[in-house]
């Protein structure tokens, strides 16, 4: 369970305005995730790394934690939930508003369940470190919010395809 804050911390050092935005853009976004995840529900943090690397200027890093409500049955109480570190490249397209980029990363994904029959309760869990494999699109900002949509492959036990979108503000 180390690795969490770890992953946490190294987001946040990294953590510096992103080309074109004057600041750290944080967010809400909404998941969808295949193998019975399900729906989420979280939160997101990207910033450049235009600062610590300023020959590469489309390098950023994107942090995002999700709550899923996976689907259950009758005396089974599911839980999961996933943090998400990657490391993503802007592709700059001329005379566009688009930013498409493409990228990849660690998951950190934690699993717990309860099964209760009568009187009798069992419980278990399970937390797996995986990659990512990432592409998505920043849309143009409406104001002062960017929509955004991505696309992840996460490769784990119990790989699974994640389409989530959002807002930063």
């Amino acid at each position: 369970m180390r690795i969490v804050p770890l992953i946490g911390i190294t987001v946040l050092a990294f953590a510096a305005p992103r080309p074109g935005h004057a600041q750290t853009q944080f967010g809400p976004q909404v998941s969808f995730a295949s193998q019975s995840i399900g729906i989420g529900i979280g939160g997101r943090v990207e910033a450049s790394l235009a600062k610590v690397i300023p020959s590469v200027k489309g390098l950023g890093v994107i942090g995002s934690f999700d709550y899923f409500f996976p689907s259950s049955s009758f005396g089974v109480s599911p839980s999961y939930w996933e943090i998400n570190a990657n490391g993503d490249y802007h592709f700059e397209i001329p005379n566009s508003k688009l930013a498409p980029y493409a990228g990849a990363g660690l998951v950190v994904a934690h699993t717990s369940v309860s099964v209760c029959a009568g009187t009798f309760c069992a419980s278990g869990s399970s937390t797996n470190v995986g990659l990512n494999l990432l592409g998505g699109m920043n849309f143009p900002a409406m104001g002062k919010i960017t929509p955004f949509a991505e696309l992840r492959l996460e490769l784990r036990t119990g790989s699974a395809f994640v389409v989530t979108g959002g807002v930063l503000f």
